[in-house]
């Protein structure tokens, strides 16, 4: 069974670009190089990656933790395109073996290039602001789902004038929920190193290896084949968000109250950044959602008299 799965497609033309207080909104170009660092403050992780993006060439390319997992979505191949995800993985009897999973698009879902900077339809010029001792034109956009209030921030520089391709600086989003009336998520990516141009043989699998199947759960199969497509894009209901109803059927969860459901899905939604963000790390273990991936820390503390442990180990029997 095939998951749905459409990357994002970045293209904010200057051309078509509608001026707003005086200034078009940025323009990143149809083909980029970037590196960048995700930044989970809740969890305390730092998690470098580095992106090649072409668009007319139909094709994308993310890296994770140093090369580690490495992502190739390519529009162009089969009959939908196709994502080929390259990890090291864990088992019983195998330590940090490389292996390439494939994820097929569908005439429904085709798959598209992969964008590591944000889609900026109804982004607004707010001000300029210096992020480390760079002047940057900084713009925002905020949306709401039910409870699920979010802000968006990204800071840019413009080398060449108004209307020339921007270079990125900083990405955040700052969550806020209207029902627990607190900020309880956040997230940044750092850009660096940005180029509007890449190699054409960088969107080039390695050769000699045969591709399967995602393990299960099938529910984690967009997250694993495209893990930075929650973090750009601009939704405060995730894929993430929706992996939380299958964890309830699960462990037959029943809350007390909305409130109690809006806490519970919170915590599980940093229990499974944590968990990803950690399995592309090529440890010599991997991490898995279980019974305990909808506590907060505290609860976790109390039951482990101060030693938290916020997931498990999967069985790799």
């Amino acid at each position: 069974m095939w998951v749905l799965l459409t990357g994002i497609v970045l293209l904010v033309c200057a051309a078509d670009a509608t001026p707003i207080g005086g200034r078009t909104v940025p323009n990143f170009g149809k083909m980029y190089h970037v590196k960048g660092e995700l930044s989970l403050p809740h969890s305390e992780i730092k998690e470098p990656f580095e992106a090649w993006y072409d668009l007319e060439g139909n094709r994308s390319r993310i890296d994770y933790r140093n090369g580690k997992v490495r992502t190739y979505l390519i529009g162009n191949d089969l009959d939908y395109g196709a994502i080929y995800t390259i990890t090291p993985v864990t088992t019983a009897t195998e330590i940090q073996a490389i292996k390439c999973f494939q994820l097929n698009g569908t005439q429904e879902g085709p798959i598209r290039p992969q964008a590591a900077l944000p889609d900026l339809q109804g982004f607004e010029f707010e001000k300029m602001e210096n992020y480390e001792g760079v002047l940057c034109e900084v713009w925002k956009n905020v949306t709401q789902v039910g409870h699920k209030k979010n802000t968006y921030r990204l800071w840019v520089t413009r080398p060449e004038g108004n209307d020339s391709p921007a270079t990125p600086h900083r990405f955040e989003m700052v969550g806020f929920n209207t029902l627990l009336e607190s900020h309880n998520d956040k997230y940044t990516i750092d850009y660096s190193d940005f180029s509007p141009q890449t190699e054409s043989d960088i969107f080039i699998p390695s050769g000699g290896m045969t591709c399967e199947e995602f393990p299960d759960p099938v529910e984690e199969h967009q997250i694993l084949a495209n893990p930075i497509q929650d973090y750009v894009n601009t939704s405060p209901v995730s894929h993430a968000h929706r992996l939380f109803g299958p964890f309830k059927e699960k462990f037959n969860r029943q809350y007390e109250s909305e409130k109690e459901h809006e806490e519970r899905e919170n915590y599980f939604i940093h229990s499974l950044r944590l968990v990803h963000s950690t399995n592309r790390a090529g440890l010599t273990y991997s991490l898995g959602i279980n019974n305990f991936s909808d506590w907060s820390k505290a609860e976790r503390a109390r039951l482990t008299g101060g030693l938290l442990i916020p997931v498990q180990e999967k069985d790799t029997k």
